[in-house]
């Protein structure tokens, strides 16, 4: 057995032994939560498995009153391995539950931010928004959104940090400065991963200089673990992400819809994957779509897939969806969205995601829209105390926070 391999097979054990411990922990936390909640509420005692399974499926406004209980449920619900659990069972659930919400930001001179629940958009006639107060006092200043993960939303703020927010708790960070020298013309191309190997949540920024047409893009990542940027291997040469592109998060990759020059004025788009875990990039091939009549594509992830949409001799918003990510036999168009009658200059953005029965959320002209394949009909989901949106990301509430790892 190699050096190499040995030192695998050691760091192997002890992720083994570490898990273990975690699990170990967890159960210690369980059983003494599960005796708190049986003599709180005079009940018979319940297995620690339906306990923790009833815990896991609440949201997290109710779990953070919980922690109030007794010790053992703080323990417990602050548990590493219970915040997991919660988790996995908030992303897997695709019936967009109290879980799932989404964040707005306003076209208004502040930077003023919402969240409303998605369930609601898409059930019912009105739907009640909640002020989020954003951690960055810069009122005046609006912060893009590159992305969520896992209940974490990512802010790029002026182009050389970025903030990890979990709204659900209140919790944040921001990164140190990327320190980029930055030149007239030049933008970071952003995107928020989780790397499961490390388990560690990682923030790529790409830095383009559209005036070096054949240089390489200098690439950082961020981690959140060491809280420190680092480089690693640049973006294939000639390559850069389009300016207003942030990258897409599916299967462990973040994907760029990006742009390959060929000098003058030839180019062509392509997909630009990469693995968080190795760092190594590849090109994921896109659909066989009528490319002399479409505008340039977009990338979104839509149900844990990514999707690729764009609109079609200005009469029609496409989507397509990569069902088994990185085969290309795999994508199917998903649906097609006709544009209403003068459509002057805008454009649909999104989707931002898709109910059970098919229906489309999507933005037009400033406004949440909700378009039924069905019988191909429009509708205006109507917020509370809110219109005129500039930017949104829907993201699931979670009990992750930015200062535990």
């Amino acid at each position: 057995m190699s050096s190499s391999q040995q030192q695998n097979h050691h760091q192997h054990r002890i992720n083994t032994t570490t898990r273990k411990r975690e699990r170990n922990h967890l159960m210690k936390n369980q059983n003494k939560a599960i005796t708190s909640f049986c003599s709180l509420l005079s009940l018979p005692f319940l297995p620690e498995e339906l306990i923790v399974e009833i815990l896991t499926k609440l949201p997290v406004k109710s779990l953070l009153r919980f922690r109030c209980v007794s010790k053992s449920w703080l323990s417990l619900i602050s548990d590493r391995y219970f915040i997991k659990k919660h988790i996995f069972f908030s992303t897997k659930n695709t019936h967009f539950t109290t879980h799932h919400r989404i964040i707005l930001s306003a076209t208004t001179a502040e930077f003023h931010l919402k969240s409303c629940s998605i369930s609601s958009l898409f059930n019912s006639p009105s739907t009640i928004s909640e002020d989020l107060n954003y951690p960055v006092k810069n009122k005046f200043r609006h912060d893009g959104i590159v992305g969520s993960c896992n209940g974490f939303l990512c802010f790029a703020i002026k182009g050389d940090c970025v903030l990890l927010w979990n709204p659900s708790i209140r919790v944040s960070k921001k990164s140190p400065p990327l320190g980029n020298n930055w030149r007239p013309g030049c933008f970071t191309s952003f995107g928020l991963g989780y790397d499961h190997v490390d388990e560690d949540y990682k923030v790529v920024a790409v830095f383009c200089d559209p005036n070096q047409i054949f240089s390489e893009s200098k690439v950082k990542v961020f981690s959140l673990a060491t809280n420190s940027w680092r480089k690693i291997h640049d973006f294939p040469r000639g390559v850069s992400p389009y300016q207003n592109s942030s990258g897409k998060f599916v299967s462990g990759t973040l994907n760029w819809a990006a742009n390959y020059s060929l000098g003058g004025a030839s180019s062509f788009w392509l997909i630009v994957s990469l693995d968080l875990e190795k760092e190594t990039y590849r090109e994921v091939l896109p659909p066989d779509y009528e490319k002399e009549e479409c505008s340039i594509p977009n990338l979104c992830v839509l149900k844990g897939c990514l999707c690729m949409s764009y609109d079609y001799k200005r009469s029609d918003f496409v989507v397509w969806i990569m069902k088994d990510y990185g085969v290309r036999e795999s994508w199917v168009k998903l649906v097609t969205v006709p544009y209403l009658p003068n459509p002057e200059d805008f454009s649909y953005s999104g989707p931002y995601c898709i109910s059970e029965n098919g229906e489309v959320l999507l933005m037009f002209e400033f406004d949440l829209i909700v378009y039924d394949p069905r019988n191909q009909s429009f509708r205006y989901p109507r917020i509370e105390s809110g219109k005129g949106w500039f930017d949104a990301e829907v993201y699931v509430e979670t009990l992750v926070s930015p200062m535990n790892h």
